[in-house]
């Protein structure tokens, strides 16, 4: 079993100022966090740094560090009051790529034994910082009684900044890799490649637009792509489905295998890491592989939808970036047109629910049938079942403008835009702004968001999707674009 740390920027400043604010002496810090746990990983979702106080020590010196145990059983006390895991934080202020000391090795195992009543939940683990902020990591793996790597820890920044542990093995592209991308690494590295290469993305839609980006992923090299939609093809999706044939139209195929066999046939054997998921985004099957990812991206016309994906995003601390696209006709001639690309970085950037975007269309979505056809009379109600028109050129430009984020976002090759808007008659894309609300209860730093707040954050849509599931009524599904 391995583990990652996931931290949002302002947790990461406040972690950094603490431990390095004397570097004549060792430093030592807490950080409560939430897990995200599967079969064979454990990912620390940092919410607070804990510091100590000067008295709180028991030794201090240039090579030890020690804190009293009232203040440390403290704090055990709260994580098992409010379910926090416990990630023990402390400087070696002389080295660059810290190791943990002899001394460290017998303090944690006795520490970790120590806890190891409290688990499950409670997970406990430690950190070594250099004056560099390099690291060396470590949790106690309660499930088989012995200590296990924590091999990264990504600050959730633009760029993303990934750190791994000493010792553990640094992103590198195979003679393949280097061969087939010759011509983007010439534009943004070799490491920049390298990140590509090694990314998760999970990409929410199949349809026109989500073709468009699931095209460009592919060709870029991210490493692996989970495509998940429970749609089937239609013939009126020929228009804009790139890939799809006439006779997989006929027969029904889900978007998901189109997309997954035609894309897969462009890479080796070996890398051939296109996975179709059938399932709605909201199901508990998609749901596990939404956690297990780098990246969300979300290109539904759905606002529940882009709720859900933006409110996983939070509470796991991952990126996730948000693609519409719209048309409106008038007696044969395109009236308006245009779509958006947002990127949302958790506690740093606005999320949906900062911008408010889709928190109308949100409830038009769940009116009644008596509301909604009021609400018709009012104007277009985005998810409602009426042919809308759609252009496959619009979805292109789209599409790419996300994967160019995407780049960015990984490779810090250029500045990340989070709003970008591009009008499709005026043919323009232009950055808009989408200021984030510092009392969101989503993305917000105050103690009762959900940012950080892993499954504690989902439970309100697991116990509704469990209802609907006894009531025998199917999650509605995302629509592709």
């Amino acid at each position: 079993m391995i583990s990652e740390v996931r931290i949002p920027l302002a947790v990461w400043t406040r972690l950094r100022a603490t431990l390095l604010a004397d570097c004549s002496v060792e430093t030592k810090c807490f950080l409560l966090c939430r897990t995200l746990e599967s079969e064979s990983r454990v990912v620390f979702l940092a919410r607070e740094v804990v510091p100590v106080s000067e008295e709180a020590y028991a030794e201090r010196s240039a090579s030890l560090v020690e804190t009293r145990p009232e203040f440390v059983y403290n704090l055990l006390l709260r994580c098992a009051r409010e379910g926090y895991s416990l990630l023990e934080a402390h400087t070696h202020p002389w080295s660059v790529n810290p190791r943990f000391s002899a001394i460290d090795d017998r303090s944690d195992l006795q520490k970790f034994q120590t806890t190891q009543r409290m688990s499950p939940p409670f997970r406990h683990g430690s950190l070594v910082f250099g004056n560099d902020m390099s690291f060396e990591g470590r949790f106690w793996d309660y499930q088989r009684a012995r200590i296990a790597p924590i091999v990264r820890l990504r600050v959730l920044r633009a760029p993303l900044e990934t750190r791994y542990g000493t010792g553990q093995k640094p992103l590198w592209l195979d003679e393949a890799e280097q061969t087939v991308y010759d011509r983007q690494i010439r534009a943004f590295g070799a490491e920049g490649q390298a990140m590509l290469s090694h990314l998760r993305v999970a990409l929410v839609g199949a349809g026109g637009l989500g073709s468009q980006i699931a095209h460009a992923l592919a060709l870029l090299g991210v490493g692996q792509i989970l495509l998940i939609d429970p749609d089937r093809l239609e013939l009126s999706n020929l228009n804009r489905v790139v890939g799809a044939s006439y006779a997989q139209a006929q027969r029904g195929w889900r978007k998901v295998r189109v997309l997954a066999q035609r894309l897969n046939r462009a890479r080796p054997p070996e890398a051939r890491t296109i996975t179709p998921l059938p399932y709605d985004a909201r199901s508990p099957k998609a749901l596990s592989h939404l956690l297990g990812c780098d990246v969300i991206i979300g290109a539904v016309d759905s606002a529940v939808v882009r709720q859900y994906l933006n409110t996983v995003a939070m509470v796991a601390l991952i990126p996730y970036l948000d693609a519409g696209v719209g048309v409106r006709s008038k007696d044969g001639k395109l009236a308006q047109g245009g779509g958006q690309v947002q990127t949302i970085i958790p506690g740093e950037t606005a999320c949906l629910a900062c911008v408010e975007r889709g928190i109308r269309q949100s409830v038009e979505e769940q009116l009644t049938p008596h509301q909604r056809a009021l609400s018709l009379l009012g104007g277009y109600i985005q998810g409602e079942p009426i042919p809308n028109p759609q252009v496959v050129f619009l979805n292109g430009v789209v599409g790419n403008l996300l994967a160019w984020e995407l780049v960015k976002l990984a490779t810090g090759c250029a500045p990340v835009q989070p709003y970008i808007y591009y009008d499709l008659l005026q043919q323009q894309a232009f950055p808009a702004r989408a200021e984030r609300n510092l009392d969101c209860m989503l993305c917000s730093e105050h103690s009762d968001s959900l940012l950080g707040q892993g499954m504690y954050g989902l439970r309100g849509y697991i116990q509704q999707a469990h209802k609907r599931k006894r009531r025998g009524k199917p999650i509605p599904a995302p629509r592709g674009s």
